[in-house]
């Protein structure tokens, strides 16, 4: 027993004003009081009847033989009364007794103690001076055994002790020294401090007492209900590790009888065990490493056939000796773990398989490319993975629904476990990203004939509920170690590979090249200082003018956005709109090249207009018609002097909000312009979904044209014919020379922008260009 086992017992426990604070049954320790007590008063009885008659010999001749009757009397029929109280509790089970009864009995220690305090009272006076002694140590005697005999009720033993020594305390002050008179409240503290110790040192052994029965009880009851389930059994060996006391359960679950198995060798179990497996073959030379050495063997599982059925056991065991530290076998604790193992090998393959696909998932892919990494570096050869991305697949999970996209992504499950090889991990990554895990390679040739492999078998036709569904793969491939000395570095170099391929038409295939991390780099470089770039004022915007194809008027700028980072200087809009646009940032920066370009165009003469490039993505947002109407209200501009330019794209996912906004831009009187017209997904039915008042000649056409490009010449012609039927104006993009620019003007164009005219101006050089323009138009 240590010190912290034993409970912290305060005064108000050991005296029975209360149970200690989240005790439970502390009656229990009560009712053990009582009946110790009970014990302890027969005891004292005998010896209160000793003193009893010693103290009345003592004082015949001195006091009254009445006085001396009446006293002896009086502690008789105490005595009495708590031997009856004594035998009734004897004749019923106590197991627990509430603080009253209790209490109780240190109300008979009272009258105890005033019984016993009339001789030092009374007979005190008429004794001689040895008698006077006499009865002052009879006195402090049996304080003393009330000390220690009481103890298991200090409640009890307190009050007797503390009455008689005020008792003897009055014998002692007779003596006129107050040297003698102060030994009888050192002597009754002391003995109140050994009731306390004496107490508070039974109370919390019976505790221990009690809780150690509880938990043997407990045990009894496991035992019990362990003996009778059929799921575990007992076993044991002897010295010579055989069998013994062979269970029917232990027999039955291991297919045998329990004839047959007593005096089996317990290491023969062993040996029938297939050792395919890697783990249980290191469990297994544990076991019988733990089992020579005599130390403890620990849930070892062992595959046993049974019948036509292979059973999981699971067995614990503990060495156990003689007295003499002598080696007699084990015992331990068996049970049948099949249904527990087969659970966990379902929960093993869940967490490691994809549910939909039933392929390997991340994790898996991962650690199988973590081990093709390893051997590849110790092997001096290389491993490779490909990220698989499917084109169009989103298109198609939007249009037929999420479960279209899942029947699909399960035939491409299929599909890609037809192309690769047993030694290779086809998985998914999540959505519609894929990932094949090449262990070994002879050549990048080989890879590439596995990626072609696989982007011709993804091109489809895959069904669904007969619609032939075609979609495609982009394909990003590194190879380990060259391309990345970890799992991480390698799932990174593939990445920007799929990333570079996924930028092509579709059906692409892309290798890892050093050149990409430095792309990358330099994305996350300009991602970071994109967050903070607004804020710092790093924002400008220029301003390239729109001229009238015959006379050369300025009719209109284009407000052209420019960064310039005090770190990575003038960034190129190419570079970061489309990650500002990717990352969300595109919304801010887009509200303030609007309200800036409103604000700017209010200065210039009321003829000319601005034009403001939007993307797809700011038309989506269902605020932006209020941010427009807000530019112009602030800038008090005109709508119709707005115009906002927008590729083609915004057909290709054109919602009903997208819809919404042109109308509501239309109505608002502001103009359209469909920029770069002619290079992406041009279609007459698109000009009929809105009402645009200006097409602009994408510059390739422009500087095809140049080079004599009869195809070029045709389709500006045919753009021109196009608008002017439409009633739109035209914009020739890109005109760098005076050929060019006579060639536009000869064709029909409009409008003109480009270098020829001027190049993108500051809004200052904007104003002087406009005052040079009012000028000529005045000369």
């Amino acid at each position: 027993m240590t010190e912290k086992s034993l409970p912290k017992l305060d005064w108000k426990v050991v005296f029975n004003r209360a149970a200690p604070p989240g005790s439970r049954g502390w009656g229990r320790v009560r009712a053990a009081q009582l009946i110790e007590m009970g014990r302890a008063m027969e005891i004292a009885a005998w010896g209160q009847t000793f003193n009893a008659l010693l103290i009345a010999y003592m004082m015949l001749g001195r006091a009254t033989s009445v006085h001396i009757a009446l006293w002896l009397f009086s502690l008789f029929l105490l005595m009495h009364a708590i031997s009856r109280t004594r035998a009734r509790l004897r004749r019923r089970a106590i197991h627990s007794i509430p603080r009253q009864t209790l209490n109780r009995a240190a109300y008979h220690s009272v009258m105890f103690g005033f019984v016993w305090a009339f001789p030092a009272r009374y007979f005190f006076e008429f004794a001689s001076h040895s008698q006077q002694l006499g009865i002052c140590v009879i006195t402090a005697t049996m304080m003393a055994g009330a000390a220690f005999i009481f103890a298991p009720v200090a409640a009890a033993a307190a009050p007797y002790v503390l009455i008689m020594g005020i008792a003897v305390t009055r014998m002692l002050m007779t003596t006129d020294s107050l040297l003698i008179a102060a030994i009888g409240p050192i002597y009754t503290a002391a003995m109140l401090a050994m009731v306390v110790i004496n107490g508070r040192a039974f109370m919390q052994r019976k505790c221990l007492d009690l809780m150690l029965e509880e938990r043997q009880e407990t045990v009894r009851l496991l035992l019990r209900e362990f003996e009778s389930s059929d799921a575990d059994w007992l076993w044991q060996t002897n010295a010579k590790l055989n069998l013994q006391n062979v269970s029917a359960r232990f027999a039955r679950a291991i297919g045998r009888s329990p004839e047959e198995l007593e005096g089996t060798a317990f290491l023969d179990l062993l040996k029938p065990v297939p050792r395919h497996d890697q783990s249980l073959r290191r469990a297994l030379a544990t076991a019988e490493s733990a089992i020579a050495r005599r130390e403890p063997i620990t849930e070892l599982v062992i595959p046993v056939q049974a019948g036509d059925a292979v059973r999981n056991i699971e067995v614990s065991a503990r060495p156990t000796f003689n007295k003499s530290g002598r080696f007699i076998g084990y015992r331990g604790v068996g049970s049948d773990v099949t249904q527990a193992r087969l659970a966990a090998d379902r929960i093993a393959h869940m967490a490691r398989h994809d549910a939909l696909t039933g392929l390997p998932n991340r994790l898996q892919l991962l650690e199988n490319l973590s081990d093709a990494l390893e051997t590849s570096k110790a092997r001096g050869e290389e491993c490779a993975v490909l990220l698989i991305d499917l084109d169009r697949f989103k298109a198609i999970n939007d249009s037929l629904g999420h479960i279209a996209g899942d029947h699909l992504l399960q035939q491409v499950s299929r599909c890609l476990e037809a192309v690769v090889s047993d030694e290779m991990t086809a998985g998914r990554l999540g959505g519609d990203e894929f990932a094949i895990v090449v262990p070994e390679i002879e050549s990048r040739a080989e890879l590439e004939q596995l990626c072609l492999a696989l982007v011709g078998a993804l091109q489809g036709p895959f069904l669904y509920r007969e619609q032939r569904l075609f979609i495609g793969a982009s394909i990003g491939v590194a190879i380990g170690p060259r391309d990345g000395e970890t799992v991480e570095d390698l799932i990174r170099s593939a990445d920007l590979a799929l990333y570079r391929a996924k930028d092509g038409p579709g059906n692409d295939i892309s290798f890892f090249e050093p050149s990409l991390h430095a792309r990358a780099e330099e994305r996350r470089r300009i991602e970071l200082a994109l967050h903070g770039a607004l804020d710092a004022g790093e924002f400008t915007l220029n301003y390239q003018p729109m001229v009238e194809a015959t006379s050369g008027r300025i009719v209109s700028f284009e407000a052209l956005l420019r960064w310039n980072n005090p770190e990575l200087g003038q960034i190129s809009p190419g570079k970061f709109i489309p990650i500002a646009e990717e990352t969300g940032m595109l919304g801010r920066i887009g509200e303030w090249v609007l309200r800036a370009a409103c604000r700017e165009a209010a200065s210039w003469p009321s003829e000319v207009a601005i034009a403001v490039n939007v993307s797809p993505r700011q038309l989506r947002d269902p605020g932006f018609i209020v941010t427009l109407v807000s530019a112009l209200t602030q800038a008090n501009l005109e709508p119709h002097r707005l115009e906002l330019e927008v590729t083609e794209t915004i057909f290709l996912e054109l919602s009903g909000a997208t819809q919404r906004a042109l109308q509501q831009l239309q109505s608002l009187g502001v103009r359209l312009a469909m920029d770069d017209f002619g290079t992406g997904y041009s279609s007459l039915g698109y000009l009929r979904k809105a009402d645009f008042d200006t097409l602009k000649v994408d510059r390739s056409f422009v500087h095809a044209m140049s080079t004599s490009d009869p195809e070029s010449t045709a389709i500006i012609r045919a753009v021109v014919a196009l608008a002017g039927s439409l009633g739109m104006k035209t914009v020739a993009e890109g005109v760098a020379t005076e050929e060019q620019l006579e060639l536009v003007r000869t064709l029909g164009c409009d409008l003109v922008q480009g270098y020829i005219i001027s190049r993108p101006v500051s809004a200052s050089a904007a104003k002087s260009m406009l005052d040079e323009n009012r000028n000529r138009a005045a000369a």
